[in-house]
C-alpha cells in the first residue's frame, strides 16, 4: 500500500503567514488612543479614587475583563484565531482578534450596566448640601437624578474599545 500526501506549497506559506501574524498580534481592551482625554481622567480617577473629591476607587476594566463570562468569550475567539492561523487564512485570524476585542469590550460595558460598587451616594443622587474642606463652608450639589456610577454623560462609556496592533 501506498499513500500520498500531497499539500500544494502555497498553502504551508499561507498558515506561516498566519501563524506569524496570529503570533506578533495584540488585542488592547480598555481605552485606547481614539478615547477622549476626559475619559482617560475619568478613568484614572474612578480607577484608583480620589479621597479629597470623596470618590472612592471603581475598577473597572480588571473585574470586568476577570469574568468568568468574559475570559470564556474571549478565550472562544483565540480559539478561532488560532485555528483560522491553521487553515493558513489571515483574514480570519484578524475577525477572530476582532471578536476576542469586542468580547472584551462587551465585558467591561455588561460591568458597568450590572452597576460598579460601591453606588453613588445619596447627595450625589439627589443633591444637597457638603463641606467643602478648602473653602470651610458648605456649597450647594446638584444631583444627578440617578444612581448608575460611571454612566453621567455616556462618554466613558462609549470610549470603551479595543485595538488589534502589531506586537512590540
Amino acid at each position: 500500500m501506498k499513500l500520498t500526501f500531497s499539500d500544494p506549497r502555497d498553502f504551508w506559506q499561507k498558515r506561516l503567514d498566519a501563524l506569524k501574524k496570529l503570533s506578533r498580534s495584540q488585542v488592547d481592551v480598555g481605552l485606547t488612543s481614539t478615547a477622549s482625554a476626559r475619559s482617560r481622567f475619568l478613568l484614572a480617577i474612578h480607577e484608583h479614587g480620589a479621597p479629597a473629591m470623596r470618590i472612592p476607587p471603581r475598577p473597572v476594566i480588571r473585574p470586568a475583563l476577570s469574568d468568568t463570562r468574559a475570559r470564556e468569550e474571549m478565550a472562544e475567539a483565540m480559539t478561532e484565531a488560532v485555528s483560522a492561523a491553521m487553515d493558513g487564512n489571515e483574514s480570519g485570524v484578524t475577525a477572530a482578534l476582532e471578536q476576542s476585542g469586542n468580547a472584551g469590550v462587551d465585558a467591561i460595558h455588561r460591568y458597568i450596566d450590572a452597576g460598579v460598587p460601591p453606588p453613588n451616594s445619596p447627595v450625589t443622587v439627589s443633591g444637597g448640601w457638603i463641606y467643602n474642606r478648602v473653602a470651610k463652608k458648605g456649597v450647594p450639589v446638584e444631583g444627578k437624578g440617578f444612581d448608575k456610577p460611571l454612566y453621567d454623560t455616556g462618554a466613558l462609556y462609549h470610549d470603551f474599545d479595543y485595538d488589534v496592533r502589531k506586537r512590540e
